[in-house]
Protein backbone atom coordinates (compact mmCIF):
# COMPACT_ATOMS: atom_id res chain seq x y z
CA UNK A 1 0.00 0.00 0.00
CA UNK A 2 3.27 2.44 0.50
CA UNK A 3 4.53 1.77 -2.87
CA UNK A 4 0.94 2.05 -3.91
CA UNK A 5 0.93 5.71 -2.82
CA UNK A 6 4.43 6.13 -3.57
CA UNK A 7 5.16 6.51 0.43
CA UNK A 8 7.92 6.03 2.54
CA UNK A 9 7.03 3.03 5.18
CA UNK A 10 9.58 5.47 7.82
CA UNK A 11 8.21 8.33 6.78
CA UNK A 12 4.50 7.83 7.24
CA UNK A 13 2.69 5.68 10.22
CA UNK A 14 -0.18 4.50 9.20
CA UNK A 15 -3.26 5.76 10.84
CA UNK A 16 -7.19 6.60 10.08
CA UNK A 17 -6.41 10.48 10.20
CA UNK A 18 -3.75 10.35 7.65
CA UNK A 19 -5.84 8.38 4.82
CA UNK A 20 -8.85 10.37 5.58
CA UNK A 21 -6.67 13.73 5.36
CA UNK A 22 -5.38 12.41 1.63
CA UNK A 23 -9.13 11.27 0.62
CA UNK A 24 -10.92 14.14 -1.61
CA UNK A 25 -13.08 15.90 0.75
CA UNK A 26 -16.13 15.21 -1.58
CA UNK A 27 -15.53 11.07 -0.86
CA UNK A 28 -14.94 11.32 3.04
CA UNK A 29 -18.85 11.07 3.58
CA UNK A 30 -19.36 8.04 1.68
CA UNK A 31 -16.27 6.22 2.80
CA UNK A 32 -17.42 6.63 6.44
CA UNK A 33 -20.91 6.38 5.65
CA UNK A 34 -19.98 2.70 4.27
CA UNK A 35 -17.80 1.88 7.14
CA UNK A 36 -20.30 2.94 9.63
CA UNK A 37 -23.08 0.69 8.24
CA UNK A 38 -20.55 -2.48 7.94
CA UNK A 39 -19.64 -2.14 11.45
CA UNK A 40 -23.35 -1.62 12.75
CA UNK A 41 -24.57 -4.43 10.65
CA UNK A 42 -21.48 -6.73 9.46
CA UNK A 43 -21.94 -7.38 6.41
CA UNK A 44 -19.11 -6.28 3.74
CA UNK A 45 -18.87 -2.85 2.70
CA UNK A 46 -16.88 -1.12 -0.44
CA UNK A 47 -16.38 2.25 -1.93
CA UNK A 48 -14.01 4.42 -4.03
CA UNK A 49 -12.34 7.47 -2.92
CA UNK A 50 -10.14 9.67 -4.83
CA UNK A 51 -6.78 10.88 -3.31
CA UNK A 52 -6.34 14.53 -2.17
CA UNK A 53 -3.16 16.87 -2.51
CA UNK A 54 -0.77 13.53 -3.34
CA UNK A 55 0.22 14.68 -6.70
CA UNK A 56 -0.13 16.13 -9.92
CA UNK A 57 -2.72 13.93 -10.86
CA UNK A 58 -5.41 12.72 -9.54
CA UNK A 59 -5.60 8.30 -8.77
CA UNK A 60 -8.74 6.95 -7.59
CA UNK A 61 -9.07 3.45 -5.78
CA UNK A 62 -11.57 1.09 -5.16
CA UNK A 63 -11.95 -0.35 -1.88
CA UNK A 64 -13.58 -3.95 -0.35
CA UNK A 65 -13.68 -4.42 3.14
CA UNK A 66 -15.14 -6.78 5.76
CA UNK A 67 -15.58 -6.18 9.99
CA UNK A 68 -13.94 -9.03 12.04
CA UNK A 69 -15.39 -9.45 15.41
CA UNK A 70 -14.16 -11.43 18.32
CA UNK A 71 -16.17 -14.39 20.45
CA UNK A 72 -17.81 -11.69 22.36
CA UNK A 73 -19.29 -10.18 19.13
CA UNK A 74 -16.77 -7.11 19.16
CA UNK A 75 -15.25 -5.64 16.91
CA UNK A 76 -11.73 -6.19 16.55
CA UNK A 77 -10.74 -5.10 13.42
CA UNK A 78 -11.77 -3.54 9.71
CA UNK A 79 -10.22 -5.78 6.93
CA UNK A 80 -9.94 -4.31 3.49
CA UNK A 81 -8.23 -4.74 -0.02
CA UNK A 82 -7.53 -1.67 -2.27
CA UNK A 83 -7.02 -1.58 -5.87
CA UNK A 84 -5.99 1.34 -8.11
CA UNK A 85 -8.81 2.03 -10.68
CA UNK A 86 -7.70 5.27 -11.79
CA UNK A 87 -7.16 3.84 -15.81
CA UNK A 88 -9.97 2.12 -15.28
CA UNK A 89 -12.34 5.27 -14.60
CA UNK A 90 -10.80 6.99 -17.25
CA UNK A 91 -11.65 4.12 -20.06
CA UNK A 92 -14.87 3.76 -18.70
CA UNK A 93 -15.48 7.61 -18.69
CA UNK A 94 -14.72 7.63 -22.32
CA UNK A 95 -16.36 4.63 -23.01
CA UNK A 96 -19.92 6.64 -21.95
CA UNK A 97 -18.81 9.72 -23.72
CA UNK A 98 -18.40 8.02 -26.43
CA UNK A 99 -22.07 5.89 -26.06
CA UNK A 100 -23.11 9.28 -25.06
CA UNK A 101 -21.99 10.78 -28.30
CA UNK A 102 -23.18 8.10 -30.88
CA UNK A 103 -26.78 7.50 -28.94
CA UNK A 104 -27.16 11.78 -29.33
CA UNK A 105 -26.24 11.45 -32.69
CA UNK A 106 -28.45 8.24 -33.68
CA UNK A 107 -31.69 9.91 -31.49
CA UNK A 108 -31.01 13.46 -32.53
CA UNK A 109 -30.24 12.85 -36.02
CA UNK A 110 -32.91 13.62 -39.09
CA UNK A 111 -32.06 10.27 -41.16
CA UNK A 112 -32.58 7.24 -40.16
CA UNK A 113 -29.66 5.03 -38.74
CA UNK A 114 -30.61 1.28 -38.60
CA UNK A 115 -28.53 -2.02 -38.76
CA UNK A 116 -29.95 -5.41 -40.29
CA UNK A 117 -29.50 -8.94 -39.72
CA UNK A 118 -28.56 -11.45 -42.69
CA UNK A 119 -32.08 -11.68 -43.09
CA UNK A 120 -32.70 -8.21 -43.84
CA UNK A 121 -34.64 -7.23 -40.64
CA UNK A 122 -33.34 -4.55 -38.92
CA UNK A 123 -31.66 -4.80 -35.46
CA UNK A 124 -31.55 -1.46 -34.44
CA UNK A 125 -33.62 1.73 -35.79
CA UNK A 126 -33.04 4.99 -35.20
CA UNK A 127 -35.93 7.09 -34.21
CA UNK A 128 -36.27 9.45 -37.25
CA UNK A 129 -37.94 6.85 -38.94
CA UNK A 130 -41.28 7.84 -37.16
CA UNK A 131 -40.81 11.58 -38.76
CA UNK A 132 -39.80 9.81 -42.10
CA UNK A 133 -42.36 7.27 -42.10
CA UNK A 134 -44.70 7.43 -39.76
CA UNK A 135 -43.98 4.32 -37.90
CA UNK A 136 -41.78 4.08 -34.11
CA UNK A 137 -38.99 1.88 -34.05
CA UNK A 138 -40.73 -0.59 -31.96
CA UNK A 139 -43.17 -1.33 -34.31
CA UNK A 140 -40.67 -1.70 -37.14
CA UNK A 141 -39.04 -3.88 -35.38
CA UNK A 142 -38.75 -7.67 -37.15
CA UNK A 143 -39.99 -6.44 -40.32
CA UNK A 144 -38.07 -6.96 -43.60
CA UNK A 145 -37.44 -3.23 -45.07
CA UNK A 146 -38.47 -4.47 -48.80
CA UNK A 147 -42.26 -5.24 -46.96
CA UNK A 148 -42.62 -0.82 -47.35
CA UNK A 149 -40.78 -0.85 -50.38
CA UNK A 150 -43.27 0.18 -53.53
CA UNK A 151 -43.28 -2.70 -56.14
CA UNK A 152 -41.99 -1.30 -59.11
CA UNK A 153 -38.88 -0.55 -56.95
CA UNK A 154 -37.99 -3.79 -55.59
CA UNK A 155 -36.33 -5.58 -58.40
CA UNK A 156 -33.51 -2.48 -58.41
CA UNK A 157 -33.07 -2.04 -54.38
CA UNK A 158 -33.01 -5.83 -54.64
CA UNK A 159 -30.04 -5.68 -57.37
CA UNK A 160 -28.13 -2.80 -55.54
CA UNK A 161 -28.05 -4.66 -51.89
CA UNK A 162 -26.71 -7.65 -54.22
CA UNK A 163 -24.00 -5.47 -55.60
CA UNK A 164 -23.44 -4.11 -51.82
CA UNK A 165 -22.83 -7.88 -51.06
CA UNK A 166 -21.03 -8.88 -53.25
CA UNK A 167 -18.22 -5.73 -53.76
CA UNK A 168 -18.31 -4.85 -49.78
CA UNK A 169 -18.51 -1.14 -50.96
CA UNK A 170 -21.01 1.08 -50.11
CA UNK A 171 -24.48 1.46 -52.35
CA UNK A 172 -26.79 4.02 -52.91
CA UNK A 173 -30.17 3.32 -54.67
CA UNK A 174 -33.23 5.19 -54.30
CA UNK A 175 -36.96 3.72 -54.30
CA UNK A 176 -40.26 4.72 -52.83
CA UNK A 177 -41.18 3.65 -49.34
CA UNK A 178 -44.80 3.43 -47.85
CA UNK A 179 -45.64 5.55 -44.74
CA UNK A 180 -47.36 4.22 -41.82
CA UNK A 181 -50.39 6.49 -43.62
CA UNK A 182 -50.83 4.84 -47.09
CA UNK A 183 -48.54 7.15 -49.00
CA UNK A 184 -45.43 6.78 -50.87
CA UNK A 185 -42.08 8.41 -49.39
CA UNK A 186 -39.24 9.12 -52.04
CA UNK A 187 -35.86 7.91 -50.09
CA UNK A 188 -32.35 7.73 -50.56
CA UNK A 189 -30.19 4.83 -49.07
CA UNK A 190 -26.74 4.25 -48.53
CA UNK A 191 -25.73 0.63 -47.37
CA UNK A 192 -22.66 -0.94 -46.46
CA UNK A 193 -22.21 -4.30 -45.40
CA UNK A 194 -20.30 -5.75 -42.63
CA UNK A 195 -18.56 -8.85 -41.24
CA UNK A 196 -18.98 -11.28 -38.70
CA UNK A 197 -15.90 -10.96 -36.37
CA UNK A 198 -16.59 -14.91 -35.89
CA UNK A 199 -16.74 -15.95 -39.51
CA UNK A 200 -15.50 -13.30 -41.64
CA UNK A 201 -18.54 -12.83 -43.92
CA UNK A 202 -20.15 -10.30 -44.92
CA UNK A 203 -24.23 -10.55 -43.35
CA UNK A 204 -24.93 -7.15 -40.98
CA UNK A 205 -25.47 -4.20 -43.18
CA UNK A 206 -25.53 -0.32 -42.02
CA UNK A 207 -27.72 1.58 -43.61
CA UNK A 208 -27.99 5.62 -43.52
CA UNK A 209 -31.79 6.75 -45.28
CA UNK A 210 -33.15 10.32 -46.13
CA UNK A 211 -35.82 11.52 -47.19
CA UNK A 212 -35.20 12.93 -50.69
CA UNK A 213 -39.46 14.02 -51.73
CA UNK A 214 -38.87 17.36 -51.99
CA UNK A 215 -35.90 17.00 -53.99
CA UNK A 216 -37.66 14.45 -56.30
CA UNK A 217 -40.11 16.88 -56.66
CA UNK A 218 -37.91 19.55 -57.95
CA UNK A 219 -36.08 17.61 -60.62
CA UNK A 220 -39.75 16.77 -61.64
CA UNK A 221 -40.75 20.27 -62.05
CA UNK A 222 -37.19 21.22 -63.40
CA UNK A 223 -37.34 18.61 -66.24
CA UNK A 224 -40.94 20.03 -67.37
CA UNK A 225 -39.69 23.34 -67.13
CA UNK A 226 -36.55 22.43 -69.40
CA UNK A 227 -38.69 20.68 -71.80
CA UNK A 228 -41.12 23.32 -72.24
CA UNK A 229 -38.43 25.76 -72.37
CA UNK A 230 -36.64 23.72 -75.17
CA UNK A 231 -39.99 23.51 -76.73
CA UNK A 232 -40.62 27.23 -76.76
CA UNK A 233 -36.89 27.42 -77.87
CA UNK A 234 -37.37 25.46 -80.68
CA UNK A 235 -40.74 26.98 -81.97
CA UNK A 236 -38.89 30.48 -81.69
CA UNK A 237 -35.94 29.26 -83.68
CA UNK A 238 -38.49 27.14 -86.19
CA UNK A 239 -40.69 30.90 -86.19
CA UNK A 240 -37.81 33.15 -86.58
CA UNK A 241 -36.48 30.56 -89.98
CA UNK A 242 -39.69 30.48 -91.17
CA UNK A 243 -40.32 34.35 -90.52
CA UNK A 244 -36.77 35.00 -92.37
CA UNK A 245 -36.98 33.09 -95.37
CA UNK A 246 -40.93 34.48 -95.79
CA UNK A 247 -39.42 38.34 -95.11
CA UNK A 248 -36.39 38.01 -97.57
CA UNK A 249 -38.30 37.62 -101.09
CA UNK A 250 -40.19 40.27 -100.83
CA UNK A 251 -37.37 42.41 -99.25
CA UNK A 252 -35.22 41.35 -102.15
CA UNK A 253 -37.76 42.82 -104.78
CA UNK A 254 -37.74 46.18 -102.69
CA UNK A 255 -34.31 46.17 -102.63
CA UNK A 256 -33.35 45.24 -106.22
CA UNK A 257 -36.04 47.80 -108.04
CA UNK A 258 -35.92 50.34 -105.33
CA UNK A 259 -32.01 50.11 -106.94
CA UNK A 260 -32.75 50.24 -110.20
CA UNK A 261 -34.52 53.70 -109.57
CA UNK A 262 -31.67 54.88 -107.50
CA UNK A 263 -29.22 54.28 -110.52
CA UNK A 264 -32.12 55.93 -112.49
CA UNK A 265 -31.64 52.98 -114.88
CA UNK A 266 -34.13 53.76 -117.25
CA UNK A 267 -34.29 57.58 -117.39
CA UNK A 268 -33.96 60.50 -115.04
CA UNK A 269 -36.50 61.26 -112.47
CA UNK A 270 -37.98 64.40 -112.53
CA UNK A 271 -38.23 65.31 -108.93
CA UNK A 272 -35.39 65.56 -107.10
CA UNK A 273 -37.44 64.42 -103.63
CA UNK A 274 -38.66 61.19 -105.32
CA UNK A 275 -34.85 60.08 -105.83
CA UNK A 276 -34.30 61.04 -101.94
CA UNK A 277 -37.12 59.25 -100.89
CA UNK A 278 -36.21 56.29 -103.02
CA UNK A 279 -32.73 55.48 -102.19
CA UNK A 280 -34.23 55.92 -98.09
CA UNK A 281 -36.73 52.64 -99.09
CA UNK A 282 -33.50 51.22 -100.68
CA UNK A 283 -31.33 51.93 -97.84
CA UNK A 284 -33.81 50.93 -94.84
CA UNK A 285 -34.73 47.72 -97.00
CA UNK A 286 -30.65 46.34 -97.19
CA UNK A 287 -31.00 47.23 -92.90
CA UNK A 288 -33.79 45.04 -92.85
CA UNK A 289 -32.44 42.82 -94.99
CA UNK A 290 -29.80 42.84 -92.87
CA UNK A 291 -31.64 42.06 -89.54
CA UNK A 292 -33.17 39.35 -91.40
CA UNK A 293 -29.74 37.84 -92.00
CA UNK A 294 -28.92 37.79 -88.53
CA UNK A 295 -31.55 36.58 -87.22
CA UNK A 296 -31.66 33.81 -89.62
CA UNK A 297 -28.48 33.13 -88.46
CA UNK A 298 -28.76 33.08 -84.92
CA UNK A 299 -31.55 30.75 -85.18
CA UNK A 300 -29.56 28.05 -87.04
CA UNK A 301 -26.99 28.27 -84.63
CA UNK A 302 -29.01 27.79 -82.02
CA UNK A 303 -30.38 24.85 -83.71
CA UNK A 304 -27.35 23.59 -84.69
CA UNK A 305 -27.43 24.13 -88.35
CA UNK A 306 -25.25 26.61 -88.98
CA UNK A 307 -23.02 25.14 -91.86
CA UNK A 308 -19.44 25.59 -91.72
CA UNK A 309 -17.40 26.10 -94.94
CA UNK A 310 -13.88 25.87 -94.43
CA UNK A 311 -10.72 27.43 -96.88
CA UNK A 312 -7.85 28.86 -96.34
CA UNK A 313 -7.61 32.72 -97.48
CA UNK A 314 -4.93 35.46 -96.59
CA UNK A 315 -6.20 37.89 -93.97
CA UNK A 316 -5.05 40.78 -95.40
CA UNK A 317 -7.08 40.91 -98.41
CA UNK A 318 -10.46 40.05 -96.08
CA UNK A 319 -9.35 42.66 -93.37
CA UNK A 320 -8.86 45.69 -95.92
CA UNK A 321 -11.23 44.50 -98.49
CA UNK A 322 -13.80 44.53 -96.05
CA UNK A 323 -12.52 48.07 -94.55
CA UNK A 324 -13.18 49.80 -97.97
CA UNK A 325 -17.13 48.81 -97.26
CA UNK A 326 -16.75 51.48 -94.18
CA UNK A 327 -15.31 54.41 -95.33
CA UNK A 328 -17.88 56.16 -96.84
CA UNK A 329 -19.43 55.85 -93.54
CA UNK A 330 -16.40 57.08 -91.24
CA UNK A 331 -16.16 59.99 -93.83
CA UNK A 332 -19.74 60.69 -92.51
CA UNK A 333 -18.24 60.99 -89.16
CA UNK A 334 -15.21 62.21 -89.55
CA UNK A 335 -13.11 59.01 -88.01
CA UNK A 336 -10.12 57.63 -88.67
CA UNK A 337 -10.35 54.25 -89.64
CA UNK A 338 -6.99 52.29 -89.64
CA UNK A 339 -5.63 48.35 -89.40
CA UNK A 340 -2.38 46.53 -89.12
CA UNK A 341 -2.11 42.85 -90.24
CA UNK A 342 1.16 41.03 -89.32
CA UNK A 343 2.44 38.73 -91.17
CA UNK A 344 1.07 40.64 -93.59
CA UNK A 345 0.62 37.23 -95.46
CA UNK A 346 -0.90 35.51 -92.56
CA UNK A 347 -3.01 32.33 -93.75
CA UNK A 348 -6.27 31.07 -91.93
CA UNK A 349 -8.34 28.53 -92.51
CA UNK A 350 -11.80 29.19 -91.92
CA UNK A 351 -15.37 30.04 -93.07
CA UNK A 352 -14.68 32.92 -95.13
CA UNK A 353 -18.19 34.73 -95.14
CA UNK A 354 -18.23 33.99 -91.44
CA UNK A 355 -14.84 35.82 -91.25
CA UNK A 356 -16.07 38.83 -93.04
CA UNK A 357 -19.63 38.65 -91.17
CA UNK A 358 -17.48 38.83 -87.89
CA UNK A 359 -15.12 41.83 -89.16
CA UNK A 360 -18.34 43.41 -90.21
CA UNK A 361 -19.99 43.39 -87.12
CA UNK A 362 -17.37 44.67 -85.12
CA UNK A 363 -16.47 47.75 -87.31
CA UNK A 364 -19.80 48.37 -87.60
CA UNK A 365 -20.35 48.64 -84.24
CA UNK A 366 -17.46 50.32 -83.38
CA UNK A 367 -18.35 53.23 -85.82
CA UNK A 368 -21.87 52.94 -85.03
CA UNK A 369 -20.69 54.05 -81.05
CA UNK A 370 -17.99 56.04 -81.64
CA UNK A 371 -18.57 59.79 -81.70
CA UNK A 372 -17.47 62.60 -84.51
CA UNK A 373 -13.70 62.52 -84.81
CA UNK A 374 -13.19 59.70 -82.74
CA UNK A 375 -10.91 56.40 -84.30
CA UNK A 376 -11.35 52.96 -84.82
CA UNK A 377 -8.40 50.76 -85.41
CA UNK A 378 -8.38 47.03 -86.50
CA UNK A 379 -5.28 44.98 -85.26
CA UNK A 380 -4.44 41.20 -86.49
CA UNK A 381 -1.44 39.36 -84.77
CA UNK A 382 -0.60 35.41 -85.23
CA UNK A 383 1.52 33.12 -83.51
CA UNK A 384 1.74 29.28 -84.30
CA UNK A 385 -1.16 28.47 -83.59
CA UNK A 386 -4.13 31.24 -83.32
CA UNK A 387 -4.32 34.40 -84.93
CA UNK A 388 -5.94 37.74 -83.02
CA UNK A 389 -8.48 40.03 -84.14
CA UNK A 390 -8.80 42.81 -82.08
CA UNK A 391 -10.96 46.06 -82.95
CA UNK A 392 -10.40 49.32 -80.72
CA UNK A 393 -12.44 52.36 -80.49
CA UNK A 394 -12.41 55.81 -78.77
CA UNK A 395 -16.18 55.58 -78.58
CA UNK A 396 -18.71 56.01 -75.48
CA UNK A 397 -17.92 52.81 -73.97
CA UNK A 398 -20.04 49.96 -72.21
CA UNK A 399 -21.10 50.50 -68.75
CA UNK A 400 -19.65 47.60 -65.87
CA UNK A 401 -23.48 46.52 -65.35
CA UNK A 402 -24.08 45.93 -69.18
CA UNK A 403 -20.30 44.31 -69.73
CA UNK A 404 -21.71 41.05 -68.28
CA UNK A 405 -24.26 40.62 -70.81
CA UNK A 406 -22.52 41.82 -73.88
CA UNK A 407 -23.11 38.76 -75.98
CA UNK A 408 -26.18 37.91 -75.08
CA UNK A 409 -28.84 37.60 -78.12
CA UNK A 410 -31.08 41.41 -77.83
CA UNK A 411 -28.96 42.32 -75.00
CA UNK A 412 -27.84 45.93 -75.95
CA UNK A 413 -25.26 48.54 -73.94
CA UNK A 414 -27.50 50.97 -72.83
CA UNK A 415 -31.25 50.70 -71.24
CA UNK A 416 -32.20 53.61 -73.15
CA UNK A 417 -35.58 53.36 -73.98
CA UNK A 418 -34.83 56.31 -77.01
CA UNK A 419 -32.46 52.96 -78.26
CA UNK A 420 -30.60 56.18 -79.90
CA UNK A 421 -28.18 53.92 -81.44
CA UNK A 422 -30.53 51.59 -83.19
CA UNK A 423 -29.66 48.03 -83.46
CA UNK A 424 -31.15 44.75 -82.66
CA UNK A 425 -28.79 44.10 -80.20
CA UNK A 426 -27.70 40.73 -82.23
CA UNK A 427 -24.32 42.01 -83.58
CA UNK A 428 -22.07 41.16 -80.84
CA UNK A 429 -24.45 37.75 -80.27
CA UNK A 430 -23.83 36.38 -83.64
CA UNK A 431 -19.80 37.71 -83.32
CA UNK A 432 -19.72 35.59 -79.98
CA UNK A 433 -21.71 32.46 -81.31
CA UNK A 434 -20.00 32.59 -84.95
CA UNK A 435 -16.50 32.36 -82.99
CA UNK A 436 -17.31 29.47 -80.90
CA UNK A 437 -18.14 27.47 -83.87
CA UNK A 438 -14.44 28.18 -85.13
CA UNK A 439 -13.65 26.77 -82.02
CA UNK A 440 -11.70 30.27 -81.36
CA UNK A 441 -12.71 32.87 -77.89
CA UNK A 442 -14.06 36.53 -77.65
CA UNK A 443 -13.35 38.91 -75.10
CA UNK A 444 -15.04 42.42 -74.52
CA UNK A 445 -12.69 44.73 -72.67
CA UNK A 446 -14.62 48.49 -71.93
CA UNK A 447 -14.96 50.99 -69.91
CA UNK A 448 -17.94 53.73 -70.06
CA UNK A 449 -16.53 56.95 -71.60
CA UNK A 450 -12.79 55.55 -72.69
CA UNK A 451 -14.04 53.15 -75.70
CA UNK A 452 -14.21 49.49 -75.79
CA UNK A 453 -12.37 47.01 -76.99
CA UNK A 454 -13.28 43.63 -78.61
CA UNK A 455 -11.04 40.61 -79.32
CA UNK A 456 -11.47 37.39 -81.35
CA UNK A 457 -8.79 34.98 -80.99
CA UNK A 458 -9.44 31.86 -83.80
CA UNK A 459 -7.17 28.81 -84.46
CA UNK A 460 -5.30 29.10 -87.78
CA UNK A 461 -6.33 25.61 -88.40
CA UNK A 462 -9.28 24.52 -86.10
CA UNK A 463 -9.85 20.69 -85.44
CA UNK A 464 -13.15 20.56 -86.58
CA UNK A 465 -12.42 22.34 -89.95
CA UNK A 466 -14.72 19.90 -92.06
CA UNK A 467 -17.81 21.15 -94.44
CA UNK A 468 -19.96 20.80 -90.96
CA UNK A 469 -19.79 22.48 -87.86
CA UNK A 470 -21.30 20.58 -84.63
Amino acid sequence: FFAMLGLDPDDVRPSSEYLVRHIHPEDRVKMAEEVAVAMATGRAFHYRTRTWRMGPEERVFDTHGDVERAADGKISALLGVVREVTRDVAAERKLNESEAAHRFMTEEATDIISRHGCDGVPTFISPAIHRILGYTPAAFAGRNPLEFTHPDDLASVRSALVDAKRTGSTVTYEYRGRHSQGHYVWLESRVRFVADPATGELDNAISVTRDITKRKEFEVDLQNARTRAEAANHTKSRFLANMSHELRTPLNAIIGFSDIMVREMFGPMNNLRYLEYTKLVHDSGGMLLDLINDLLDMSKIEAGKFELHYEDFLVHDAIYGGLQLFAARANEKDLKLSASVKPENLQVRADRRVFKQIMLNLVSNAIKFTDTGGRIFVDVTADERAMKFCVRDTGIGISKQFLARIGTPFEQASNDPARTHGGSGLGLALVKSLTQLHGGTFEVQSQQGHGTEVTVTLPLVPPQATTRAA
